[in-house]
């Protein structure tokens, strides 16, 4: 985030729970919040300094940051607009609403506020490291390479600005320079210990990215294994697998069909989900290239709608009960809701004519249940992919922050993930009344053209041959497999797991090694 004044406001106050706030010391409090990631609270902070102090910026942003971390980017969109126009100077309104701008798909106006960042800032990696992210993430990484090549060139050293050219130089082919240059900041950071936790560990799942690159598999585990451990992740196996146990059985096949669905009858939506790593990017790339389809990317409207639907709450805490008695509604409310920030990304994307959205959040396998319900018409696409090629690859990627995907960072609890996976898409496959087709990942890069036809059939669409050529469909990608999309479908990363296979013997014990 931008350096903003915090202490340049007014001291104003109100009472809360018998204790007195004022706007600044709440905006401290934001700033904090926002480090650590709890979002949730960072929205009601953001919005008490709003309440207090309307016409100050800050307030603005942080609901802005809060919303655009919960997946609600028009809400974001529109709360960032809001603190830009009551202070123009802070750099970092412009990265967070560049952010959400790219999230949506709106590729030039992303690109417009990374400028106005860089200008406000020329010299900040604050400001340069998020500016080049949209760009690279957007499809020109040779521009992003360009901001921060010149960044160092004039001497900027940050180490976050190291870390990502880096990353950047090794996916443009400067392999052995951006493996040299992170050593480099290791060494000059006490192996990494004079940098802070989360970039100490950032720097190391970088260098192992870099390293299996360069098919030095060995080097790049443990770098992998070491960058793991510094993330504080929270992940409880045994929270995971109770929690499993209770959705499952709230959303048994026979109390199912008992509950209301929507009147939402739009066939727009297409669910892509599995585990991350799976080939979801893949599939939505496919989809994206048809030109009566928009690829929504990550989208969290409908999930958190599935949770507060769902999941237990201040007055209910049974998820049997709060199943029973849900009604049409409450679940028409959301899925409208959800369905409206769909087609506005679309139309402004797109135009007019797109008949299919895609939504590829992985994790939206766990409520696929509620979601069929808010849309009855819906189609899934469940991605499947060989275990141990599944989780090798979570493992040697960095997720960023500490809880997103924190199962991925340690070898017994990616095991454990991938058998609650399992469950909930062997549950929900019982169900037939679900729309799902099962995508293999290997079966796809083998015949890409026979893939990708049975997917636009199923979604039931004509066939376009653009589809066959999805590699070469423009378009901001704004997730991990940025790169990958923009390359015809290859090989090389099926049976991945063997270049491991002596170090992974936790995940084989509990997987095995072959499809399930």
């Amino acid at each position: 985030m931008g350096d903003f004044r915090l202490l340049d406001c007014p001291t104003m106050s109100s009472q809360r729970s018998g204790t007195q706030h004022d706007s600044a010391s709440l905006a401290r409090q934001a700033q904090q919040l926002e480090m650590a990631g709890r979002v949730h609270e960072l929205l009601r902070v953001g919005q008490e300094i709003v309440k207090l102090k309307p016409n100050w910026a800050v307030g603005h942003y942080f609901v802005g940051s809060a919303q655009c971390s919960m997946g609600m980017l028009d809400e974001a969109e529109r709360s960032l607009r809001k603190a830009i126009a009551r202070d123009g100077s802070q750099f970092g309104m412009y990265t967070k609403l560049g952010e959400v701008l790219n999230r949506l798909g709106h590729r030039e106006s992303a690109r417009t506020c990374a400028e106005k960042a860089v200008e406000l800032a020329p010299d900040n990696a604050d400001a340069l490291v998020p500016a080049a992210m949209i760009w690279w993430l957007g499809g020109d990484p040779q521009h992003a390479d360009e901001l921060l090549q010149g960044a160092l060139a004039r001497g900027i050293d940050a180490p976050k600005l190291i870390n990502v050219a880096a990353l950047l130089g090794g996916e443009l082919g400067r392999l052995d320079e951006s493996i040299a240059s992170l050593e480099k900041l290791l060494a000059d950071t006490n192996d990494g210990r004079d940098l802070v936790r989360i970039q100490h560990s950032e720097v190391r799942m970088h260098l192992a990215k870099l390293l299996d690159k360069a098919k030095r598999y060995d080097e790049a585990f443990e770098q992998a294994r070491i960058g793991g451990e510094l993330r504080n992740t929270g992940y409880d196996p045994d929270r995971i697998i109770r929690t499993c146990n209770a959705r499952l059985e709230a959303w048994s096949a026979e109390r199912y069909e008992s509950i209301p669905q929507s009147r939402v009858k739009s066939e727009m939506p297409v669910f892509i989900i599995g585990m991350p790593r799976s080939g979801t990017s893949l599939i939505e790339q496919i989809i994206a290239s048809h030109p009566q389809a928009y690829g929504a990317g990550e989208l969290l409207d409908t999930y958190w709608a599935a949770r507060e639907l769902t999941e237990p709450n201040e007055l209910l805490d049974d998820r049997r009960v709060i199943a029973e008695q849900l009604q049409v509604a409450a679940i028409d409310r959301h899925a409208r809701k959800a369905l409206k920030v769909m087609e506005k990304a679309a139309k402004q994307e797109k135009g007019a004519g797109v008949k299919r959205i895609t939504d590829k959040l992985p994790n939206n396998y766990e409520f696929v249940g509620i979601i069929s319900k808010m849309f009855p018409e819906a189609r899934f696409i469940h991605c499947e992919r060989n275990p141990l090629d599944t989780c090798i690859s979570c493992f040697m990627l960095d997720f960023v922050g500490d809880t997103n995907h924190g199962y991925s960072y340690d070898l017994l609890h990616l095991a454990n993930q991938y058998k609650v996976y399992e469950r909930y898409m062997q549950h929900w496959k019982s169900i037939g009344s679900i729309r799902m087709l099962d995508v293999r990942y290997e079966e796809l890069i083998a015949d890409a053209e026979g893939g990708a036809k049975r997917i636009i059939d199923f979604i039931g669409l004509e066939w376009n041959d653009a589809c066959a050529q999805s590699h070469k469909t423009e378009r901001a990608v704004s997730t991990l497999s940025s790169d990958q999309v923009r390359k015809p479908m290859y090989s090389s990363s099926k049976e991945r797991w063997r270049n491991y296979e002596k170090h992974i013997g936790v995940l084989i014990d509990a997987l095995g090694t072959g499809d399930r």
